[in-house]
């Protein structure tokens, strides 16, 4: 077979073999809904990296020395009230969550403490959808030691195709680049 045929047709069978293996996870990247309330969503550890900062905020990563596993630095150089609509340093839930989240109540965890440089004293947190409702910013008073900070909300179910969901972190109101640390966030179904 001569190499301007050959080619072609060994890489369309190898875009096929690949197509064919990732087939079964294209429409469900996320998981199933029913696994979803089972297990909630979790983002700890290198899943941290994922995280998404918005202008006026700044994310970093530090080895957790004691603890273990990766922690996330936040920081905000600009307060809350001065930034445009925004959800701060978040996470992205997929649409499945929201399929899944939609119209059930929601426990939302942060596990976070003061930063060990620069020391933030709170931060605010909350729940953000496209169109199915937001829950309000829950403030909190952080501590050196890591502790929960919870709260709890209830997004409308999804009108149509469910799109992202997000779940954000101001890191303080006044934007002075005091440090917190975040170990988790863990949201799971509560009803």
């Amino acid at each position: 077979m001569k190499d301007r045929l050959f080619y072609p047709l060994f890489m369309l069978a190898l875009a096929g073999i690949i197509a064919f293996a990732l087939w079964p996870g294209l429409n469900n990247p996320e998981g199933r809904p029913r696994d979803i309330m089972t297990d909630g969503y979790l983002l700890s550890g290198s899943r941290l990296q994922s995280l998404t900062a918005a202008p006026g905020t700044f994310v970093s990563y530090i080895d957790g020395q004691d603890e273990k596993p990766l922690l996330a630095v936040l920081s905000s150089n600009n307060t809350r009230a001065l930034a445009g609509p925004s959800a701060g340093v978040f996470g992205v839930l997929a649409p499945n969550y929201e399929k899944a989240f939609g119209g059930r109540k929601l426990e939302v965890t942060f596990t976070a403490r003061s930063g060990r440089v620069d020391p933030l004293d709170g931060f605010s947190a909350g729940y953000f959808t496209i169109g199915a409702g937001d829950s309000p910013w829950h403030k909190f008073t952080l501590t050196k030691e890591f502790a929960d900070y919870t709260f709890i909300f209830k997004p409308k179910p999804p009108q149509g195709k469910p799109g992202n969901d997000y779940v954000g972190i101001w890191p303080g109101e006044e934007g002075k680049n005091d440090t917190m640390e975040l170990k988790s966030i863990r949201i799971k179904v509560v009803d």
